[in-house]
């Protein structure tokens, strides 16, 4: 039995997994309103900021090195 691959649904993936990384990279555009609307510091902020980066970083090289080894599909 034969499968095709659904190519609209890899291209869609690709795209929602491209905005969900930028939406980390456009953290200065919610800046002002996190401190506004909840009240914290920029201090706080930062802070998150520095956490969702951090844990980008580290899955993005444990997730590299997994691929590399197993590759991409299972």
């Amino acid at each position: 039995m034969s499968t095709t691959k659904n190519r609209w649904l890899i291209a869609l993936a690709g795209v929602a997994l491209h905005i969900s990384i930028g939406s980390v990279y456009a953290w200065s555009v919610f800046t002002q309103p996190l401190q506004d609307k909840i009240g914290w510091t920029l201090s706080e902020v930062s802070l998150i900021f520095s956490i969702a980066i951090f844990f980008l970083g580290t899955s993005a090289a444990f997730m590299g090195h997994f691929v590399e080894a197993r590759g991409p599909r299972a």
